[in-house]
């Protein structure tokens, strides 16, 4: 029986959980395939999917705290770039010590676009071109002087570094020198291309 005030049921509570997103606790795996903890809690069952199986590479995990501090970045500030289930998109969003205003930086990898299909698409990007680190091959675009990406192959997948900095600019190249610094600082960690 319903009433202004409230309703009435006969029996008692049964808690349940939604199988479409985790709780703090759950059967969600919270670490990545070498047992390191991600940075945060993810509520994602199937963050890891067949829309990010190219590379075993974890991104939000491939540098401890004290190396991202040396990179310049927050670790504290560590976010998820997944925003649903089973989204393509695997990795971390950190901001650079000093907060929104000191610019963020994006590490990810996803399926699509291949690095192949990547590496034809790049005539809406203002500036492109390629460098070599360690002997890999890394694409370097910006689509602004706000914002740079660097991107490399691991395994069968793109895996790429973004950066950017909205508030009291710094320059296209300086934003690109982020990307690729810090690019230097994990390709080493990721597993080889495959064809």
């Amino acid at each position: 029986m319903c009433m202004p005030s409230g309703c009435s049921v006969d029996g008692s509570p049964t808690a349940t959980v939604d199988s479409r997103v985790g709780v703090p606790g759950s059967s969600i795996r919270q670490t990545d395939a070498r047992g390191v903890a991600l940075p945060f809690v993810t509520p994602f069952p199937d963050r890891w999917s067949t829309n990010n199986d190219g590379t075993t590479y974890e991104p939000c995990t491939a540098l401890t705290d004290a190396e991202l501090g040396d990179a310049g970045l927050d670790p504290a500030t560590a976010m998820d770039v997944a925003v649903a289930n089973h989204q393509t998109a695997r990795g971390c969003i950190w901001y650079f010590h000093g907060g929104p205003d000191a610019g963020l930086l994006s590490h990810a990898t996803g399926n699509r676009p291949t690095f192949e299909q990547d590496m034809k698409d790049r005539g809406w990007y203002e500036v492109s071109y390629d460098i070599s680190i360690k002997g890999r091959l890394v694409l370097v675009d910006s689509r602004d002087t706000t914002d740079c990406m660097a991107t490399v192959k691991s395994g069968k997948s793109p895996v790429i570094v973004g950066t950017s900095k909205l508030f009291k600019p710094i320059g296209r190249e300086a934003v690109c020198q982020r990307a690729i610094d810090f690019m230097k600082r994990v390709i080493d960690r990721m597993p080889p291309p495959e064809s």
